[in-house]
């Protein structure tokens, strides 16, 4: 039998855009490997969220940001992997440059219609183009 967590893991990820495209980081690591995603990873112990959120949107793409907003609980479930992840969204700043950091082999700037062709074909993480809709829709960001 193989050891599973007991529990489901809990992580953050952080929806930018700027001038209606979306920052998106493709996966170098499983899960997910090679698939689209936003910024965003595991919280560590006594770490509040918003804090966590700007961690792993530091060590992914080298960016920090300005206000945050809670846009919704995500979950992420399959074979052996369950994870419930705080999505938060804001505006990504016309002066950042990303840098591609951590388990992010490259960066994207997408449109919604992009992030949806790509999850036709499956080339993104299971929900992202309803959870970035979700995140611009309640950050007023376009």
């Amino acid at each position: 039998m193989l050891d599973r967590p007991t529990r489901p893991l809990l992580g953050v990820s952080v929806c930018l855009s700027r001038a209606g495209r979306i920052l998106l980081v493709e996966r170098s690591r499983d899960p997910y490997a090679g698939r689209l995603s936003l910024p965003g990873g595991g919280v560590d112990f006594g770490e509040r969220l918003e804090v966590a959120a700007r961690r792993e949107l530091a060590e992914e793409t080298g960016l920090t940001t300005g206000p945050l907003r809670f846009v919704t609980l995500h979950e992420a479930i399959g074979g052996q992997f369950h994870a419930v992840i705080a999505v938060f969204g804001g505006a990504l700043p016309f002066e950042s440059v990303p840098q591609a950091g951590d388990d992010a082999a490259r960066l994207h700037l997408l449109t919604l219609d992009e992030i949806e062709d790509a999850e036709r074909v499956q080339r993104t993480t299971p929900g992202l183009g309803e959870i970035v809709e979700k995140a611009v829709n309640a950050t007023l960001i376009h």
